[in-house]
Parts: structure tokens; C-alpha cells; sequence
């Protein structure tokens, strides 16, 4: 309990009481002393009584008083049984409770407050919502916690028993539970039990973006079962039945692919239709959208033999594009040339047979245009000597320099470790083997010969498997006595002679002098056998000349280094060059590294194995989508700019795709290849787009110029059609640069679609339809006890609770507020009544007398 008073100023009233008793004193009335003293009392409490009912004091009383709310879900979604069931118990448990103060709100898409639980069986409802009814067609959360706040009493602890399927499709209940939160209110939820058990419905059909006629596509038929059943999909377009499926459906989403090609340009409509006979809602079961379609792909195909063109060209043509075959020259000189086309193919094209601007015209194409490229291979367009550094390698996701590694390779280190080497030389050395070692696969070799006077095997030659082994035989290394070269180089000699790997290499590291022999015949035997050596002299100390012949003789490189740092750096690029190859004419094995839309439908796995193909090396921000067993990239692709470009380092041909021409996914890989490459939008510079979310339409348009920028005179206009036939503007409000929004709500489900047409200055008019076959109350989902659960959580209650719980006080006490001025003012005025009849009344007087 506490006090509180509004106001300190009446306190001037209350410390005057005195005056009266003196003013009393001088009075000439002709009262007895006793009688006197009475009638100044009761005055003087009549002042006392009147300053403190100004000063408005207020009594905090404490207790354990409970306001409870209970609001119930009565949407189209929960089962009717379930709702007279949940009155009686409501009824009930309110009888049991007890509570200072409860309320009843009914409520779906809106809520309204009832007298009584029982009151809930007769309130009004409709699908519309029209006349102050209830909009069963939805569920709406906010509205109902909103009306609960609303109800509560806010002298006492407060309580919402919120009983729904929590499938809330309307409104957005976070905008309200933080007022809740703050009003102190707990939310004890019940599941409530949906109706149409056993129900299955069409969720929506997914497609992918800018369709072109007769693309193959694949429609995505969502449906949703509650039960595992079977079930018959249909899918129909304009033109009539295109499929029909039958299914097994699980508990959940399930996902019925089509495939689909849409055969002009224009706009279509496609319904999927879910038939089982044991299904208890038949409303929820057909859903439909439009579909626009834009021209075939246009593709220019410019292949380096013209004569094989016939292959890839057959194939696209029969996925439904347009190919256009050119050879080389007639490749155009400038990015205008190509607008016309979606993508540019360039197959075993030569370097030589191109001019400088005609490639810089595909790098504009594709990044400033927007346009898609594909640079696929043979044996005439690659090679270090080909497209690097050239406009086609700077577009590509790849370096044609590349750094890849032959499956063969035996590489062994002939390493100083005289004294002069101890200290930092030789701390770098070691780690420039281990780095060396690293850059090994498996199958390669590697051995460590160290020398000061004398040679010593310290890695035999050996398969680089066990690195972490070899690397702790290097650490051991440490520093001896003199220089001499000679043996450790007919070492290594000797153990590379008895190897019969495609390439056999030795770096030789030295920064001393070292004793005369004859380094000339040894060094040219290495070579005649094939052994490839190079040298790295290390500081000014360095027999610099002789390790330069070395090099020479051997056929490797010569490096002279002043910093001792740059030893590891050498020895990677040494490893590099030594274990790179170009061109790989053998059967490859391709492996998906990444999974993209591209391969949708297509079963790599089967793939035939590709004939040959060149090692590139991706480029850092590129994604690698297949590889060869030796994961040098096979299909790589990124964005360039502002449009793709991918790179096949295999052919398409009959030499190393000779296999892949009768494999059935040949067409369908490049024709998804190029889909996914190519320029999406074919030019266009409008994007309108009009989704379905909830009740509403959502349009969306955005605009940009040819040039990457955005429309700045767009000005467009916007109207709908709805199911009456009736045109209504509607207003589009600017989100963002060239960026344009509209909503607009949907209020019946309708088979006929709502048309909306756009008008955008210069770029002509437009319609997309979308269609709202039902409400979303119709898809039947199980109870959000997720969403339910965390309501509780968030707010201090429960999910599921038992009586007891909703009417736990939690150690919380309700503040009741009692003002105390209006007994305060009418026991002041009996007080002034009573002194007017103490002085007036004889027979009063005579009472106190």
C-alpha cells in the first residue's frame, strides 16, 4: 500500500486551522465557554477536512485482482467443433478463476468484443467482412492482441488467453506484442484444431524468370498435404493439358516437377488442378498464374571449322533457339553489331583468327551491354601462347597461364647446408622445400639431397604422400662444414635416372663457392636423359657464374637473389613451371564441384567421359561447375560487368566431345548453359512485376536505361481490372531510383484474374495478370505452436497451460488507485451540517452537552 497527493498547495488551509480557534476567542455570540470550544472544533475540521480533499490524495492498495481476456480464433481455418468446445471451456474456466474483470473477443480476419463466451456462438461473421461482421477469409493476430489490449482493466494484473491455429495470414503480429510486453500482459496460448483433416492443396506454381518461347522449363507444382496420401496433379496451359501426374504424397511440401515449353510470345496461363477423391476441401485445390513469354534466344555461334558447326547448332535449334553460324571474320568490329543477340559462342576459335577489335567488341558486349559469352575449346584456342592477356582472357573467369599440375613429375632439391647457409639462409631454404612439397599432388615425387662437403639423402625419392613425414625429415637439416657441389648433383642424378616420369627436375640452391669438377658433362648427361635442372645463387658469396651454367646446361632457369627472403618465393615458381601442362588429349572424368539451375534435370553423373581438354586456372572471384579428376576447372563461369560469361575447356565437337553428341543431355546442357549465360531480359529496360502476397497484389516496376542507368522519365501509370471488368487507377509510389510500387488488396477469390496494366513513357504499355482463386485461410496448415510458443515466451505465459497457471499471481500484485478526496469533501460537508445544528438546535446542543 502507498499514498500519493496531486497537489501540496491545500497544506496553506490546514496549517491556517489555528486562526480559527483565535478568531473564535473574540467572538460576541453568547455561547457557553464548553459550547464554544465544540462549534470552534468542528468548524476548524470542517477547514482541516476541505484542504485536504484539495491536495487530492490517492490510496495504492495492493492485491492479487486479475483482468483476463480471452480471445478465440473463429476464422474459416478452425474446426466449428473446436470452436463451441473452446466457449464451454472459456466459460468454465472463467467460472473457476474468478477473475476482478474478463472480456471475450471473437475474432478472424477483424475482432469484435461480446458480452459473455456464450455470446461468441451468435456474433456475425461473413467472407468480406462487410458490415461490421467478422472477415472469417483470414487470420489476423494483430487485431485480435490490438482489441485485447484494449479490453483489459488496466488496474489489475493482466492476462490474454489467446486460443487460434496461430496461421496468421492477415496483419503482423510484431507490431503489437512489444506493446503488450510493456503493458505487462501474459499470453497463454492454445493451439486450436484446424479444420479439413487430411486436406491437400495447390500451393503455387514456381517458374523461373524471363521466359522465351519454347524454352524448356521446368513448372514447380507446390503442393501441401497434411497426411501421406496419393493424389493426381494436372497441369494445363491456354492451349489445354500438358500433363498429369499421379503422386505420393508425404506430410508437408511436396514438389511435382513439369517440363514445360511455352510456344509463343504473349501471355498464358497455367493451372495446376490437385485431384484425390478422399480430399475433404475441394476449394483450395486449383491454382492459377499467368506467364509471359518473351522471342526465341537468338544466339551467334562462331566456330573456328564451320564444317562441325553442325553438331551444337542441331542441338540448340531443337531446344528452341535461333542460331546463327559465322566463322571468325565475320565476327563484328563493334559491341553494336552483336545487340541483336542474346549470347556469343566462340568454339575452337584461334587467337590468330581474330583483330584486337573485334574481341574488345565482345568485352563491351558483355560488360557494358549486358550480353552473355561462352568461350568453349579445342585444340586451336588455347595455350600460353593463345588469349592471354588479350579483351577475351580479361571477360573470361579464367587465366590461360595456368599453374596446374601433370600427373607425373619427379622433382628433386639439391640444398647447401654448408656453414655459411646457418642461421636465416638456411631457415628459409627449408621452408622453401616444404613449400615446394606442397604444391605436389600425391602422385608426384620429391626427394632432399643436402650437401656441404659431402652429399646426404635426406628425403629419398619417394611419392609426396606422407608430407607431414617429409617436412619433419627437412626440419632436421642443420648446417655443416665446406661447399662442394659435384656429388650431391650426381646424386640426384642418380636417383632421377631410375625414374621414367614425364617430367624429371632438380633445383639447386648454393651460396658458396665450391670445389672444380667437371659440371659441363654431368649436367649435359642430365639434360640428354631428359633431367631438367635449374639454380638459385644465393647472395654476393655465390659461385654466381658457374650456377648460371648450370642452369644453362640443364635447360632451367638461373637465379641470382640478394635477399634471402625471396627463397621460397623462387621454389613455388620453380614447382609451378616444373609440374604445368597445357594441353591433356587423354579420356577425362568430369565431377560436379557446384550445383547451379543449369543443371536442372540433367543427370551429369551419366555424362560420357570428355576426350581432352586444356588446364586453366580460375580466377579468384570465378565459380568452378565442373572439373576433371586433376580439378582443373572443365566449366567455369562468373558475372562480368553487367552481364556472364562461362568457359567449356573441352570442345563440342566430334574430337574430344565425340561422346557426349549421342548422349540424350548434350542439347539439354548447353541449351541450360546458355539460358543461364545469356541476356535475360533480351534488352529490354522494364521490369514489372505483380506477386500475390496475403490478400494483396504487390506491383512492382523498376526501369534502366542501355546504358546501366536508371530512367529518370519513366512517369508511369497504372491501373487493375478486376474480376467486374472495371478499370481503377491506382497510385505507384517511388521506393527507390526508377523503382516504382503499388499494392492493392484482393477482396474475393475469383477463376477470373486481376489484370494490371502499365503505361511508362516511352516504353509503351504493358499487363501482367495475377489470379486469387482462394484466400489463404484455405490452406489448412497444422497449428503454429512455434509461433504460438514463442508469443508465450516473449510475454511471460504459457503454451498449453492448466487453469491454475492462467491464474497464478507470479509473485506480481495489482496497484488499485482509491481517491480519497470525495469522502475527504463529504465528511466536511456532514461536519459544516453538524456545526450549523450544534449552534442552531437546542436539542443537538443538549446531545454533546
Amino acid at each position: 500500500m502507498s499514498m500519493e497527493v496531486g497537489h501540496y498547495w491545500p497544506l496553506a488551509f490546514v496549517l491556517g486551522t489555528p486562526l480559527v480557534w483565535r478568531m473564535t476567542r473574540r467572538t460576541a455570540v453568547g455561547l457557553t465557554p464548553r459550547h464554544l470550544a465544540l462549534s470552534t472544533a468542528v468548524r476548524a475540521s470542517v477547514v482541516l477536512l476541505l484542504g485536504l480533499a484539495l491536495m487530492q490524495p490517492v490510496w495504492h492498495r495492493a492485491g492479487k485482482w486479475m483482468s483476463v481476456v480471452y480471445a478465440l480464433d473463429i476464422s474459416s481455418s478452425v474446426d466449428p467443433a473446436f470452436v463451441d468446445n473452446a466457449i464451454d471451456w472459456i466459460a468454465a474456466t472463467n467460472a473457476r478463476g474468478r477473475p476482478a474483470h474478463s472480456a471475450f473477443i471473437a475474432f478472424a480476419g477483424s475482432a469484435a468484443s461480446v458480452a459473455s463466451s456464450e455470446a461468441i456462438r451468435t456474433v456475425e461473421v461473413s467472407v468480406d467482412g462487410r458490415d461490421r461482421s467478422i472477415d472469417q477469409n483470414a487470420t489476423n493476430l494483430e487485431i485480435a492482441v490490438a482489441q485485447s489490449l484494449r479490453s483489459f482493466d488496466p488496474r489489475y494484473l493482466k492476462r490474454l488467453v489467446l486460443i487460434t491455429d496461430g496461421n496468421e495470414n492477415a496483419g503482423d503480429l510484431r507490431k503489437v506484442l512489444g506493446r503488450a510486453q510493456e503493458a505487462g500482459v501474459r499470453i497463454f496460448t492454445l493451439p486450436a484444431t484446424v479444420r479439413g483433416e487430411g486436406d491437400s492443396w495447390i500451393e503455387t506454381i514456381v517458374l523461373p524468370g524471363a521466359i522465351r518461347e519454347q524454352e524448356p522449363i521446368v513448372a514447380t507444382v507446390q503442393v501441401f498435404s497434411r497426411i501421406a496420401t496419393e493424389a493426381v496433379v494436372a497441369l494445363s496451359g491456354s492451349e489445354g493439358l500438358i500433363e498429369t501426374k499421379e503422386v505420393e504424397l508425404q506430410p508437408g511440401l511436396n514438389l511435382v516437377d513439369f517440363e514445360v515449353r511455352l510456344s509463343e510470345e504473349d501471355s498464358h496461363t497455367l493451372s495446376a488442378q490437385l485431384r484425390n477423391e478422399l480430399d475433404p476441401v475441394g476449394r483450395n485445390d486449383v491454382h492459377t498464374r499467368s506467364v509471359s513469354v518473351g522471342t526465341q534466344p537468338r544466339i551467334l555461334y562462331v566456330e573456328g571449322h564451320p564444317e562441325s558447326a553442325h553438331y551444337l547448332r542441331d542441338a540448340l535449334v531443337g531446344e528452341g533457339m535461333e542460331v546463327v553460324v559465322a566463322p571468325p571474320e565475320a565476327l563484328p568490329m563493334s559491341s553494336d553489331g552483336l545487340q541483336e543477340y542474346d549470347l556469343v559462342l566462340l568454339s575452337d576459335v584461334s587467337k590468330d583468327s581474330l583483330l584486337g577489335p573485334q574481341m574488345t567488341a565482345i568485352l563491351d558486349y558483355v560488360r557494358d551491354d549486358g550480353g552473355g559469352f561462352i568461350f568453349v575449346g579445342g585444340e586451336s584456342s588455347y595455350g600460353k601462347e593463345g588469349y592471354s592477356d588479350s579483351a577475351v582472357e580479361e571477360a573470361l573467369p579464367i587465366w590461360f597461364e595456368v599453374d596446374e599440375k601433370r600427373k607425373e613429375l619427379a622433382l628433386v632439391i639439391v640444398m647447401d647446408k654448408s656453414y655459411s647457409m646457418v642461421g636465416l639462409k638456411l631457415e628459409l631454404s627449408k621452408e622453401a622445400a616444404k613449400a615446394a612439397l606442397d604444391l605436389l599432388e600425391p602422385t608426384h615425387k620429391f626427394g632432399l639431397i643436402t650437401f656441404d662437403d659431402t652429399p646426404y639423402i635426406t628425403v629419398p625419392l619417394q611419392l609426396a604422400v606422407e608430407k607431414p613425414r617429409i617436412n619433419e625429415y627437412i626440419s632436421r637439416v642443420i648446417a655443416g662444414s665446406q661447399t662442394n657441389i659435384f656429388p650431391a648433383l650426381e646424386q640426384a642424378f642418380e636417383a632421377l635416372s631410375g625414374t621414367d616420369e614425364e617430367v624429371r627436375h632438380i633445383i639447386l640452391l648454393s651460396d658458396g663457392k665450391t670445389y672444380s669438377d667437371d659440371y659441363e658433362t654431368l649436367v649435359s648427361s642430365m639434360a640428354d636423359a631428359d633431367i631438367t635442372v635449374s639454380s638459385v645463387a644465393v647472395g654476393e658469396e655465390a659461385d654466381r657464374d658457374l650456377l648460371s651454367n648450370i642452369a644453362s646446361w640443364g635447360n632451367g632457369r638461373s637465379y641470382f637473389i640478394r635477399d634471402v627472403r625471396r627463397v621460397p618465393q623462387i621454389f613455388v615458381e620453380e614447382t609451378q613451371i616444373a609440374s604445368q601442362a597445357t594441353l591433356v588429349e587423354e579420356p577425362v572424368v568430369t565431377s560436379v564441384r557446384r550445383s547451379v539451375e543449369a543443371f536442372t534435370g540433367i543427370d551429369l553423373g551419366s555424362a560420357p567421359a570428355l576426350k581432352g581438354y586444356v588446364r586453366t586456372r580460375a580466377k579468384e572471384t570465378a565459380e568452378v561447375l565442373l572439373e576433371s579428376d586433376s580439378e582443373s576447372p572443365i566449366l567455369a563461369h562468373w558475372r562480368y560487368g553487367l552481364g556472364k560469361t562461362a568457359i567449356f575447356t573441352s570442345g563440342v565437337k566430334n574430337r574430344w566431345a565425340v561422346d557426349w553428341l549421342t548422349w540424350d543431355g548434350y542439347g539439354k546442357f548447353w541449351s541450360q548453359l546458355i539460358r543461364e549465360t545469356m541476356r535475360r531480359d533480351g534488352g529490354g529496360e522494364l521490369d514489372f512485376v505483380v506477386d500475390r502476397v496475403g490478400d494483396e497484389a504487390v506491383v512492382t516496376i523498376r526501369a534502366i536505361s542501355e546504358e546501366g542507368l536508371y530512367r529518370s522519365d519513366l512517369r508511369p501509370s497504372l491501373e487493375v481490372v478486376g474480376s467486374d471488368g472495371v478499370g481503377l487507377p491506382l497510385r505507384l509510389d517511388q521506393v527507390g531510383p526508377a523503382t516504382f510500387e503499388a499494392r492493392y488488396r484482393i477482396e474475393t477469390s475469383s477463376d477470373q484474374p486481376y489484370v494490371f496494366r502499365l503505361t511508362a513513357n516511352g516504353l509503351g504499355e504493358r499487363s501482367e495478370a495475377i489470379y486469387y482463386p482462394y484466400s489463404d485461410e484455405y490452406r489448412l496448415y497444422p497449428p503454429n505452436a512455434e509461433l504460438l510458443s514463442t508469443i508465450s515466451e516473449q510475454t511471460g505465459g504459457l503454451l498449453l497451460p492448466e487453469v491454475e497457471d492462467i491464474f497464478d499471481d507470479h509473485g506480481e500484485s495489482a496497484s488499485v488507485p482509491t481517491p480519497l478526496w470525495p469522502w475527504l469533501a463529504g465528511l466536511a460537508l456532514f461536519t459544516y451540517l453538524l456545526d450549523i445544528a450544534i449552534r442552531r438546535v437546542p436539542w443537538v446542543w443538549a446531545y454533546f452537552a
